[in-house]
């Protein structure tokens, strides 16, 4: 009862707090969006003497510099800049000195001295060594880093048009691995910074290599965001960054800086786009005469004849009739529409000294190249910070997300497997299930009929995150952060004896599943900072942090057949009358926290940095642990010998480090045995009628000794910085042991066994993994004039990943270790591609030869591995194929990638082009699996007597071997190289935009996807970036957008 009182009040209060902070941001909004002529005429009241200045503001080519923050040193009135530069700012004096700053420029102060009128130039940061860099806890200068940090500006994230943030990352940071692996809406791509290290993903419930994201301070998700609403993204990468953050940085920790008030005059931003999701490019299957010769090919292998008939041939007599009436499918056409995405973002900030706001409205829409895959995204962001006075400020970000999906199950594969005969619509136009009469192969596109299929995913989210900072002496930070989130997640599933599933199955009765999940989680964090100076030399930064976490979630589902009517679709689960499934769940997770770090840099030439955190979890009986880290870094071009260089070298630093992270794989309550309810698997009864209820311990076991995963990471940066900042260079070697990974390890039989075929495992810390590399980033300046501009920025990442370490025990056998893809010494389980290696095709001439291996020509052509036998003597491989040749073929990581970018501007003109590359990775490419179906892909170049090629095997309708080793036509070289984007912008000039209330107006068109060209032959009309997943191909698109300030 106290338990289930305590989540209510916890439910309400999360309610109440995020209507309340809804409702506290309208007043603060209005308080920040002040009428400047309101401001002026308070100020009038105030002060007797006014001193007006005109000013423009230009860059070093004397071009007008819109959007920058003018201020009054020591405070007073802000003012920015309009389209041309302009700015009017009222002094006391005419005294004062003015204070500039614009992202990308360094910050500047202009002494009046009583003039009236005033021409200020700002300088290009072009090193950008001052740029302010998020790390764990705060902030530090580019140029004072001693970890490996990369970091990206909203520019190049909303570059793309792409619904989540993390894709427009693609090749933007070296050692940041995200992919797209599937084109369906909504769809977040894979994420992975540094290579795998654990090797249990996927079979333990919550685990997880994503990285840690921290959004403004606090641990968030960063599916909650819009890019739009984004400032900056830093990457934390090595250890000696993320070990601050403890049990949660194993992964890497990625900090998200969102947009917020500034102070000054009122600004509104637009940003909208909309466009295309071209059709796939995926293969057609075989029609017309292609698809006769290939039946009339197949039988003629097994037969050694060709057929007398299409009737002999095994074509079934309506496909005859349609053959005669020309009725052929095009299931792959029919299958794929063109999509769309659009996207419109508005907000708007401002403010005064005092009080500053900011707010956002975003709407998301994807439509997928299938019927019925759209997603919806709305959300709302707003802020609010205030400065009471110099001691004490406070402030309040809160987000509400919205989404509405639905969602289809992918059928494009099964175009291969149905004829391509028939009708595919029936008279009234409505989709034909059955388009062969009398034969029972189901439409692909069966689901597409109304009311037949729907997976329906509504959810929301809140984020309430009001902090409060109190500076009581100078020098001396203690800020107070509270994070308090809520996602309600509900998905709705129902097909009915039409769907394809059901009528594929010869089932007749409707089913539906409901599911509702609700998380809620409590942080809290409070930082203390202290910085000390001592001699002018001797700077030191001190930082305190504690935190406290409270997570919990709660789950429902229930799956119901035997439904009676459609319309109830899946909200009367009650009405099942034949089968019904139900359960429930309850997690609670709480973590406390410590962490302390130093910063310490003398005469900025020499910085060190040493951090420890403890963390306390419940997940563990063993509770605490510490993750200590240190990192160094010297600035060499600041020394004297460096003298003779600073002309054309402008930074040189050299950096060194090593931290321990943790990796929270571990859900809640894996230290304890679970019991569960067997009545319905062993039903005991007593009188003969009664049942006896049953009990035994789950299969997985408690384990009391589980640990962390804990990986030990050692880094060593260089950066330099050439000729006056055209050309900036980082370069990255990283060394990574992780220890105590986590695997399931099988008990003794002795320990008895779950059932007579399973035996009873735990999950225990008995693995050990290892991952090193290099990651360069070059970003240069190549031209640089008054009206032309070329830039470019260069990603480059190499690096291996290895299983070193598994102790399983003796009980295991060397099959159970093939089958879970575990080989201690090469790469990790989840990467290894191991199967049969395909040569080729046996050929014309090649009979003899090829009968020692079982085969003939036209069969797929293997490679083996020799056998010995008891005397030791080796058969050198020549032997028939069978399961024991198969062998590690690759693995689906890159031997290394690459990014490109190459960004021009002349006079108004933008164009930007993106590029990317994987090289030397293998993929399981399943749309080469389709051999010898039904009607097999048209771009399957197949063996015959006249046609010797080494791509297909001859087909056939009988029994042979090239179908018992199809595995080996699939497994292919990945690589490739892809043009991803290419965008052309042209902004108006000033005096137009101005004339037209804006200060500024740019349109663009992007094409994304553009071009794809892929290493292997055999890989065409396929893209490599899906890893060889068919049931959602890659698409692209052509957007048209406006980005519009006033």
């Amino acid at each position: 009862m106290s338990k289930n009182l305590h989540d209510n009040r916890l439910f309400k209060t999360f309610g109440v707090l995020g209507l309340a902070g809804g409702i506290a941001l309208l007043p603060f909004l209005s308080l920040a969006v002040e009428s400047p002529k309101l401001t002026t005429s308070l100020s009038k009241i105030k002060r007797t003497k006014v001193f007006p200045v005109k000013g423009t503001v230009v860059d070093s080519k004397g071009g007008p510099l819109p959007g920058v923050v003018v201020k009054v040193k020591g405070g007073g009135a802000a003012v920015a800049t309009d389209a041309n530069g302009n700015f009017t700012l009222n002094l006391e004096t005419g005294n004062e000195t003015l204070v500039l700053s614009l992202v990308g420029f360094k910050s500047a102060e202009f002494p009046v001295n009583g003039k009236s009128e005033v021409k200020i130039v700002m300088n290009e940061d072009i090193a950008n060594l001052d740029d302010v860099v998020v790390v764990g806890y705060g902030t530090v200068k580019k140029k004072d880093l001693t970890g490996a940090v990369s970091s990206v500006k909203s520019e190049d994230i909303t570059l793309n048009p792409v619904s989540s943030p993390m894709e427009a990352l693609q090749g933007r940071v070296a050692g940041l691995d995200i992919q797209r692996t599937s084109g369906q809406s909504g769809q977040s791509p894979n994420v992975l910074l540094r290579g795998n290290r654990s090797i249990t993903v996927g079979s333990i419930p919550g685990a997880s290599q994503n990285p840690l994201y921290v959004i403004d301070g606090i641990i968030g998700n960063i599916n909650s965001l819009n890019p739009n609403d984004i400032e900056t993204i830093d990457v934390l990468k090595d250890a000696s960054s993320t070990a601050i953050y403890g049990v949660a940085g194993a992964n890497g920790v990625i900090m998200i800086t969102t947009k917020k008030a500034k102070a000054g005059k009122v600004q509104v931003d637009v940003d909208t786009y909309y466009g295309t999701n071209g059709r796939a490019e995926f293969p057609k299957a075989l029609m017309g005469d292609a698809w006769l010769t290939y039946v009339n090919e197949r039988y003629f292998t097994a037969n050694n004849r060709y057929p007398a008939s299409l009737t002999d041939a095994g074509v079934p007599a309506a496909g005859i009739t349609a053959i005669n009436n020309n009725q052929w499918i095009d299931w792959v056409d029919e299958t794929l529409r063109n999509g769309s995405q659009q996207n419109h973002h508005i907000s708007i900030r401002g403010g005064s000294e005092k009080v500053q706001g900011y707010m956002s409205l975003g709407y998301i829409q994807e439509k997928g190249i299938y019927q019925g895959d759209e997603s919806k995204f709305y959300n709302v962001r707003g802020g609010v910070d205030v400065n009471f006075n110099k001691y004490f400020k406070a402030g309040l970000q809160t987000t509400v997300n919205l989404r509405n999906g639905d969602q289809t199950n992918s059928r494009i594969n099964k175009a291969f497997g149905v004829y391509p005969l028939g009708a595919a619509y029936n008279a009234d136009g409505s989709v034909n299930a059955l388009p062969l009469t009398g034969v029972s192969a189901v439409s692909p596109i069966a689901n597409y009929a109304d009311g037949v299929f729907i997976n329906n995913t509504k959810s929301l989210f809140l984020a309430v995150n009001p902090y409060v900072e109190f500076t009581p002496v100078k020098n001396l930070s203690i800020r107070s952060n509270l994070g308090l989130t809520l996602s309600a997640n509900r998905q709705g599933t129902f097909a009915n004896e039409r769907s394809y599933n059901i009528l594929s199955e010869g089932r007749t009765a409707k089913e539906a599943s409901y599911e509702n999940n609700i998380a809620y989680n409590y942080l809290w964090e409070n930082v203390i900072n202290y910085n000390l100076t001592l001699a002018n030399d001797h700077q030191f930064t001190v930082t305190g942090i504690t935190s406290f976490e409270d997570r919990r979630g709660e789950r429902s589902f229930i799956f119901g057949t035997g439904l009676e009517f459609d319309d109830y679709e899946f909200y009367n689960l009650a009405a099942a009358t034949l089968s019904t499934t139900k359960a429930t769940g309850y997690t609670q997770q709480n973590r406390m926290s410590f962490a302390g770090r130093i910063n310490y840099s003398y005469k900025g030439k020499y910085l060190f940095q040493a951090s420890n955190r403890w963390d306390g979890v419940s997940q563990l009986i063993d509770k605490w642990s510490t993750f200590p880290s240190v990192s160094a870094a010297w600035r060499i071009s600041d020394e004297k010998f460096m003298e003779f260089s600073k002309a054309y070298v402008t930074n040189l630093k050299l950096r060194a480090g090593y931290g321990v992270a943790g990796n929270p794989n571990i859900p809640a309550y894996n230290n304890s045995t679970l019991v569960a309810s067997r009545s319905g698997d062993f039903p005991l009864t007593l009188g003969g009628s009664t049942a006896l209820p049953l009990y035994s311990t789950n299969r997985a076991l408690g384990n009391e000794a589980l640990t962390w995963e804990r990986s030990y990471n050692f880094n060593l940066g260089l950066d330099f910085t050439l000729f006056n900042g055209r050309v900036d260079f980082a370069g990255e070697y990283f060394h990574t042991k992780s220890k105590g990974v986590l695997y399931p390890r099988n008990l003794p039989p002795t320990d008895g066994g779950y059932d007579a075929k399973n035996q009873y495992f735990i999950y225990a810390n008995i693995g050990e993994t290892k991952n090193q590399g290099i990651e360069l980033t070059i970003n240069s300046r190549n031209i640089d004039t008054k009206d032309f501009r070329w830039n470019s920025a260069f990603t480059f990442t190499r690096a291996t990943e290895e299983l070193t370490k598994l102790d399983l025990g003796n009980s295991v056998a060397t099959t159970a270790l093939i089958t879970n893809n575990l080989f201690v010494g090469s790469q990790l389980p989840q990467t290894v591609i191991y199967g049969y290696k395909k040569l080729g095709i046996w050929q014309l001439g090649e009979e003899t030869e090829a009968a020692k291996y079982g085969a003939k020509p036209g069969d797929i052509k293997l490679a083996t591995v020799p056998r010995t036998d008891a005397s030791g003597v080796s058969d050198n491989g020549v032997h028939p194929y069978s399961a024991s040749d198969r062998m590690i073929l690759g693995h689906n990581t890159p031997d290394f990638s690459l990014g490109l970018q190459n960004t021009f501007a002349y006079k108004g003109f933008d164009l930007t082009v993106f590029m990317t590359m994987r090289y030397g990775q293998t993929i399981n490419a399943q749309l080469l699996g389709y051999w010898n179906t039904v009607a097999q892909p048209e771009t399957y170049n197949y063996w015959t007597p006249s046609n010797p090629t080494n791509d297909f095997p001859r087909p056939t309708t009988g029994t042979s071997l090239s179908n018992t080793f199809i595995s080996a036509l699939s497994i292919v070289d990945g690589s490739y190289f892809k043009v991803k984007n290419i965008t052309l912008g042209y902004t108006l000039p000033g005096k137009i935009s101005s004339k037209a209330g804006f200060s500024r107006i740019r349109f663009y068109g992007t094409a994304y996807n553009s071009f794809v060209f892929a290493k292997s032959d055999l890989l065409k009309n396929i893209d490599p970036e899906t890893a060889g997943n068919d049931s959602f191909p890659l698409y692209r698109q052509m957007v048209f957008g406006l980005n519009a300030s006033f």
